[in-house]
């Protein structure tokens, strides 16, 4: 049963932490960089530099502009104009480090991030991201922390399925009878050797009833686990609602999960909902949860560096 207390979800609108250039893009969407290096490794494109870039990321690295130059730059015709232009080194084809941008060490990590080019500042915001329904697809495949905005209708109704569905795991659990001694070590994913992965819908959900949360207590954990108390219990994902340490019904729970995850895809489909599944805690910052307001407010927070498999 709903809480007749509680705000209707038809009556609530996403989180809007700051202003986010995606909303007003030819798809809808908001982002949060998930520092997943995507963008800087595989696929086609170029890192244009502009006049003053190549002389400033030198600075910023320790090098002299010629040592630069010799090691990160090269020069490329522009497919527009033809005219050869300055931009990153990437790994040729063929090789290990094929498509990965100079300035990447390890799986995510810029060298020159603090004075990274403007294009890389900028992604996902490009015009053509914003313009172009094809290269917004592009850009959604190659980033995770791209997240679509669907119309408040389908939104609403997709919201209210899911949340009947809620109340059916949770009925389920009940009749189940699983222990819980509320140690709350499931929610510390650092501890306790797992990850909490989550759908879209769900961490709409989750944002739509919980809009508020601080700094996550430790890297990777979820922003509502404070204290060692969920404070989102109304809007906790599947994953939350059928785990428990209880060795008895763990079977039966697990087989449970995999059902109402079915069910849940299905809702998806039904309302045609943008699909994705993910960490939640990566999930919800894209959707501004957890995040400090400041980063909030930022309308550029930029990928760690920007190749573009665009």
């Amino acid at each position: 049963p709903v809480d007749p207390g509680r705000t209707p979800l038809a009556a609530m609108d996403p989180p809007h932490h700051s202003t986010e250039p995606g909303l007003g893009g030819v798809v809808p969407f908001r982002f949060a960089c998930h520092r997943c290096g995507h963008c800087c490794t595989g696929g086609e494109g170029h890192v244009w530099l502009e006049p003053g870039e190549a002389e400033r990321l030198a600075e910023g690295l320790g090098l002299t502009p010629e040592a630069f130059e010799r090691s990160c730059v090269r020069q490329v015709p522009d497919p527009r104009t033809g005219e050869l232009r300055p931009a990153l080194r990437e790994g040729l084809p063929g090789t290990p480090g094929a498509g990965r941008c100079v300035l990447l060490e390890g799986a995510n990590h810029c060298r020159a991030y603090a004075g990274r080019p403007a294009q890389c500042a900028r992604f996902p915001y490009w015009d053509s991201v914003l313009s172009d329904p094809e290269a917004f697809e592009r850009a959604r495949a190659t980033c995770p922390g791209i997240a679509v905005e669907p119309p408040a209708e389908r939104r609403a109704g997709a919201l209210r399925e899911l949340e009947a569905l809620y109340a059916e795991v949770d009925a389920f659990v009940e009749r189940a009878r699983p222990v819980c001694i509320l140690r709350g070590s499931c929610c510390r994913f650092e501890e306790a050797g797992h990850r909490l992965y989550a759908t879209a819908l769900e961490a709409d959900y989750a944002a739509a009833r919980h809009p508020e949360a601080p700094e996550p207590e430790a890297e990777g954990r979820c922003p509502y686990h404070v204290g060692g108390r969920c404070t989102a219990r109304e809007g906790r994902p599947l994953g939350c609602r059928t785990y428990f340490c209880d060795a008895r019904t763990r079977s039966v729970l697990e087989e449970a999960t995999e059902h109402f995850l079915g069910r849940l895809r299905a809702i998806e489909r039904a309302w045609d909902y943008p699909a994705a599944y993910a960490l939640f805690p990566d999930l919800l910052r894209t959707r501004g949860i957890g995040v400090p307001r400041a980063a909030s407010q930022d309308p550029d927070p930029g990928p760690p560096a920007a190749h573009p498999s665009l």
